[in-house]
């Protein structure tokens, strides 16, 4: 069987094994990745005193010392903006009460603790006298014990509310926060999930796609292969680059004369036409030799990814440092053996047909699932909840830094709060709606559809028996793996409630994307 690593490098820079490698470990990956209905455990929003007992920290004011308020300065989360102001609030309040006297208990209980590993000069070790140990833990032990006791009021209110909770309370004293007082009362405040109702699906006009994989389109990925095993030799130094050759190059781009983020880079390796840089860019480094440096405008295209950049004009400075021309291997029964296969070229080509018609399955699939839920976004309205909108904002962000860094480019290392904080509120509540769809309709994904998925995934592997036992017995992996198939049942489950229209695709244009 022809190894899945081949196959997945058509996707990115055709003629570099190296890229395809990366290809290859981010498909073992995406299931977590692309998820429209994954959502983690909201962040602490501001942490002052860590309260043992429940998973989420507590932020408390007004307390006795300067250091807390020091605290919540430092430790307050990134200011959210929103879209708008919703229609229903979803800020929700509760009273908390804590006994003085079981603080002061469990505060002389920590107390002991602390004595039993104090020093002191003139003092063995947890010799110690309690006035000291109180002097010099007595605030950290009455914080310690209040969070904890804050902590277990706020799980028990919180059970008891019956509200389904977003994210982390943030806890403010009312009175008696010294523990002067009989009864210490707080506030906590915080987001609930908001209530969600169908929309009319029916006015929903949504494509499912579907292809087809003939000769033409295995002997074009045979050549894609053919191509992904080149070897490159030096040029002759009067040798102008073209299409195909492989060039080393430093580069500075600029905007009205400054550096922008991830526009420089030296020593940077590309083939020229293979698709990984922009046409604009190819476009200048063909004709030129090693040695040679030149200066040309380029136009990002208006959906480019930093905002700043998108449609933007930049000038470049390329500097040239090698050319390397491309030898190809001959279609022949050795080639077909260097891609695992040793029953010659005909069993080359069935094995290609079979992974590319599984890779144009997945490509249709994922295109179909992104205009559905794209659609559905546009019929959404209900509100967000903010710690569910700066999870997906903040892993937005990691993404694009990831990705900058795989094409060997530098990462923005601020990376303004407000440039992913549109599409985080669309992911974000287009995920809560999807997640309730799952629920009400029973869409979970089942064992056999997560063992028929493992099975497909795995079929590409030269040990897909391996490979399956992996997907299905790994904890996160299983979880990832059923994640697909749940969005695969609400793609399906969505176009059956919506006026849907079947729409070919040309093999070429799946490929590349171009639908």
């Amino acid at each position: 069987m022809v190894g899945f690593f081949w196959l997945l490098q058509i996707t990115g820079d055709q003629n570099s094994p190296d890229e395809g490698q990366i290809f290859r470990t981010v498909r073992l990956s995406f299931l977590a990745e692309r998820s429209l209905f994954t959502h983690r455990a909201a962040p602490a929003p501001e942490v002052v005193f860590r309260c043992k007992t429940d998973r989420n920290y507590i932020k408390i004011k007004a307390m006795t010392e300067e250091k807390t308020e020091q605290a919540v300065e430092q430790a307050a989360a990134p200011e959210t903006k929103k879209e708008e102001a919703p229609a229903v609030s979803l800020e929700r309040t509760l009273e908390l009460s804590v006994p003085s006297a079981q603080v002061r208990e469990l505060a002389q209980k920590h107390l002991r603790g602390y004595a039993k590993d104090a020093r002191m000069p003139g003092f063995r070790k947890g010799h110690v006298p309690m006035k000291q140990v109180e002097a010099m833990y007595g605030m950290r032990a009455f914080d310690e014990a209040l969070n904890e006791l804050v902590g277990q009021a706020w799980s028990k209110a919180a059970q008891a509310s019956g509200l389904q909770i977003a994210g982390a309370p943030k806890v403010e004293a009312v009175e008696g926060a010294n523990g002067d007082e009989e009864t210490m009362r707080f506030t906590a405040k915080f987001e609930v999930f908001p209530e969600i109702t169908y929309p009319d699906f029916k006015a929903l006009n949504l494509k499912r796609y579907t292809s087809t994989v003939d000769d033409a389109a295995v002997e074009e990925t045979i050549n894609v292969m053919r191509k992904q095993r080149v070897t490159y030799t030096e040029a002759a130094a009067d040798r102008a680059a073209q299409k195909d050759d492989r060039v080393t190059v430093n580069f500075t781009g600029t905007k009205e004369g400054i550096e922008f983020p991830g526009g420089k880079a030296e020593g940077f390796q590309f083939v020229i036409g293979s698709g990984r840089m922009l046409a604009e860019f190819d476009a200048a480094v063909a004709g030129m030799k090693a040695g040679e440096s030149k200066t040309f405008d380029l136009t990002f295209p208006k959906e480019y990814g930093p905002a700043d950049l998108n449609g933007a004009t930049v000038q470049f400075l390329v500097e040239v440092t090698k050319v390397e021309e491309p030898h190809f291997p001959t279609i022949d029964d050795e080639f077909a053996q260097s891609l695992g296969v040793k029953d010659g070229v005909a069993a080359m080509r069935a094995d290609v047909k079979k992974n590319l018609e599984r890779e144009v399955s997945y490509r249709l699939e994922q295109r179909t699932a992104a205009e559905v839920f794209s659609a559905l976004d546009k019929v959404l309205t209900f509100p967000v909840p903010a710690a569910v909108v700066e999870e997906e904002r903040r892993a937005m962000a990691q993404q694009y830094a990831q990705a900058m860094r795989s094409r060997g480019l530098e990462a923005p290392k601020d990376i303004p709060d407000s440039m992913f904080q549109e599409p985080a509120v669309k992911k974000a509540r287009v995920g809560l709606f999807i997640s309730e769809v799952v629920q009400r309709e029973k869409l979970t994904a089942t064992d056999e559809q997560i063992t028929a998925r493992a099975q497909s995934i795995a079929a590409s592997y030269e040990n897909p028996a391996e490979v399956v036992q992996y997907l299905t017995t790994d904890r996160q992996s299983r979880v990832n793996v059923a994640m697909q198939v749940q969005e695969e049942n609400v793609t399906n489950w969505l176009l059956g409630q919506a006026a849907t229209e079947e729409v070919p695709v040309e093999f070429d244009k799946v490929m590349k994307g171009e639908f």
